[in-house]
């Protein structure tokens, strides 16, 4: 294992991981499962971002979009730091 690798342990079904081990040689596992990992967070980030997407197309959301750009002129006031 390198620096920027963690062990993790996560409970599955005795049947799924059964089945897994008999058809993944040992020696793939780990990155195996890293690449589903990184593909189901690639599918849960598409699905946040079509939501997003969404809120941000959907006219009934236009006072709340109006309202975030109020507030967004707001967001260094106050951050400048002491004056020397």
């Amino acid at each position: 294992m390198t620096a920027n690798t963690l062990r993790a342990s996560y409970s599955i079904s005795a049947s799924t991981l059964q089945r897994f081990n008999a058809v993944v040689p040992a020696g793939e596992r780990s990155r195996v499962i890293e690449e589903y990992m990184q593909q189901a967070l690639v599918n849960r980030e598409q699905e946040l971002e079509a939501i997003a997407s969404a809120f941000m197309s959907d006219p009934a959301n236009a006072q709340a979009l109006a309202d975030e750009k109020a507030w967004d002129v707001t967001i260094g006031d106050g951050l400048s730091g002491p004056k020397v």
